[in-house]
């Protein structure tokens, strides 16, 4: 995920650390995996990998601001942060639709129309009063219409996660406060 919703850091957090020679001191686990947790060179800043590769990244955060800003910021690192909110929290608006019909979506106060088209990888979406825009979304089912809606989403409005910040920290320091924390001996 870009760094828009990422939790702030603090002002010691925030120089360049090390990330060489690091050595877990604790594990959070979430529901789909485990990351293990270091002190960068600067003895304060946190790293963090998922278990199992050695590629640290700086967590930009100190122990001090708790476990479940911590977790929070893992999660937030992912790639897929923003259509894993999304998917989450959207509600696809209950009705009767035909193969061809388009199927209306919410999340907030946002709203918007999806359907499918001839090629199984686009579909065609219309957030709000815009135009009607096909979308790329690559290979998915079309049984699975919900994930179709997130992706199309996600592809068609760029500034989404701008307009979802706030909440989506909210969101991750929640299941961060869900996490479970294990010592590394």
């Amino acid at each position: 995920m870009s760094q828009t919703a990422q939790t702030p850091v603090t002002s010691e957090a925030s120089a360049f650390v090390s990330l060489e020679n690091l050595k877990p001191f604790a594990k959070i686990v979430f529901g789909d995996g485990a990351h293990e947790v270091a002190r960068c060179g600067d003895d304060t800043t946190l790293a963090y990998r998922p278990e199992g590769t050695s590629d640290w990244q700086s967590l930009g955060m100190i122990l001090e601001d708790g476990w479940p800003r911590i977790g929070g910021g893992i999660i937030l690192s992912r790639p897929d942060a923003l259509a894993r909110f999304v998917r989450t929290h959207v509600v696809r608006i209950e009705g009767n639709y035909g193969p061809s019909d388009p199927v209306p979506y919410a999340l907030d106060d946002l709203s918007w129309l999806v359907r499918d088209t001839a090629d199984p990888a686009t579909v065609e979406i219309k957030v709000g009063d815009e135009d009607w825009a096909t979308v790329t979304i690559g290979e998915m089912p079309k049984e699975k219409m919900k994930d179709r809606a997130v992706a199309a989403l996600v592809k068609a409005q760029p500034d989404l996660e701008l307009e979802v910040s706030a909440d989506m920290i909210g969101w991750a320091e929640r299941l961060g406060a869900g996490a479970q924390i294990l010592p590394v001996m």
